[in-house]
């Protein structure tokens, strides 16, 4: 069960909260400001007991002018949370494995190195083998250490080793081995087990790292166990029971001899496939390898294997795209690009991800060139740093200036990463490391 943070049964209405701020609480305009650049964009102000109201801003529709009051502990950790969530959001790493390659060491090469992670870790925390034991036990001896250091210094250095050692425990519990899903786009590693569909030890350290609650990786990865464990009937005949819930929506028009099933939803939908050749899925040209789709059948993401039109913005093939609520919405999340190409005007690398709002203007790219946007000369690469993030109405949000330039009477130099607010006013500049 997740432990609730804020205070308040309910979430305080706009009355009750102007009632609070009349009655004496005082403005903190230094964490509203640290807050800003988040999509909360909230006001923070200061009660007595050591307790904090936070009032969500303008921008959250259905929110604004309502609040919740934390504790000045807890408070001060959803802060932090909260600037990680939208930084990862910006930059493309909400899902567990796009989170764990962008500070992963090794990526696909973790697996030949899960002794010595195992060795490194135990050395890091001053921990014997008989303490860290691979036990589900000495979990919480290593949630404690990840607690003490902090989870984003944790991100920065250790984050191969806990997936390292998280999934040695798992691998025993489930009587697995290690493998490396190389169809994906961003190969990972994951666990096989019989009795087991993949089990991933990266979904059990992203969880625990990227959430609000203490790290506790001892309940995490016993929960990734029991979710994955299959069913009686799945167990004694894995090869039957590949379609043994016939799927629906679009994927039950292709010929069932066009793909392979490599995961289930829980009620046993198809969910990633992998098309044994090019096919088209209702119209859209589809290239062979992993597919994926929702418990309806519909088409959530998959390989373009040419040129394909999404409402008026093109993509070639080798892009990866990956739509909000499947086909039918029509609406894109993201989009891995197969080359280099222009989206919106602007030129943009292969190999890097866009991201579209759910108005579907822009979110997130990189430039394959310096480029001047919104009168900032904007930097290229694929550094997610380097990456360009634009709010909702189009407006510029951030960027890293590609040379010295004046902003509102302020100069700054080359390398310099700025945001902006909806309006384009500045409100966080700070120098960029290379």
């Amino acid at each position: 069960m997740t432990r609730r943070v804020v205070l308040n049964k309910r979430r305080l209405t706009k009355r009750q909260v102007k009632e609070l701020i009349s009655s004496g609480a005082r403005p903190r305009p230094d964490l509203s400001v640290v807050l800003e650049p988040t999509s909360l964009q909230p006001r923070v102000y200061e009660l007595g007991g050591e307790r904090y109201l936070l009032v969500f801003g303008e921008t959250i529709a259905g929110l604004a002018g309502k609040g919740d009051i934390y504790a000045a502990d807890d408070f001060h950790r959803f802060v932090r949370w909260t600037a990680r969530v939208d930084e990862d959001a910006r930059h493309g790493r909400q899902s567990s494995i796009g989170h764990w390659t962008y500070y992963s060491a090794l990526k696909d090469q973790l697996v030949a190195n899960i002794d010595t992670l195992v060795a490194q870790l135990r050395s890091t925390m001053s921990r014997t083998a008989d303490e860290v034991d691979f036990s589900y036990q000495s979990l919480d001896i290593v949630s404690d250490y990840v607690e003490g250091i902090g989870v984003e210094r944790a991100e920065r250095e250790i984050y191969d080793h806990l997936v390292a050692y998280v999934g040695e425990v798992l691998r025993l519990r489930i009587h697995g081995h290690w493998e490396v899903n190389t169809s994906h786009w961003q190969p990972h590693p994951y666990l096989v087990g019989a009795m087991h569909d993949p089990t991933m030890p990266i979904n059990v350290v992203w969880e625990q790292l990227a959430g609000l609650a203490p790290v506790n990786l001892r309940a995490a990865a016993a929960n990734e166990v029991r979710r994955k464990r299959k069913p009686p009937g799945l167990v004694a005949d894995a090869a039957a029971s590949v379609r043994a819930v016939a799927p629906k929506g679009v994927l039950a028009t292709l010929p069932a001899d066009a793909y392979d099933v490599t995961k289930r939803w829980a009620d046993g939908r198809p969910w990633f496939v992998i098309f044994k050749r090019d096919v088209e899925v209702a119209g859209i040209p589809c290239r062979v390898g992993e597919a994926w789709f929702d418990r309806k059948g519909d088409l959530i993401g998959a390989m373009l294997s040419r040129e394909w039109l999404f409402g008026t913005r093109g993509f070639g093939a080798g892009s990866f795209f990956r739509y909000y609520r499947g086909r039918a919405d029509g609406r894109l999340n993201d989009v891995k690009l197969g080359a280099d190409q222009e989206i919106d005007g602007l030129p943009c690398l292969g190999g890097t991800v866009a991201w579209f709002h759910p108005n579907q203007r822009v979110s997130v790219l990189h430039l394959a060139s310096d480029r001047e946007v919104d009168g900032i000369p904007c930097a290229s690469g694929d550094n997610l740093t380097l990456a360009l993030n634009f709010h909702q109405n189009g407006r510029l949000a951030s960027a890293v200036l590609a040379r010295e330039h004046v902003v509102a009477g302020q100069r700054y130099e080359r390398g310099t990463l700025l945001r902006f607010d909806r309006d384009g006013w500045l409100i966080y500049a700070q120098p960029y490391l290379h």
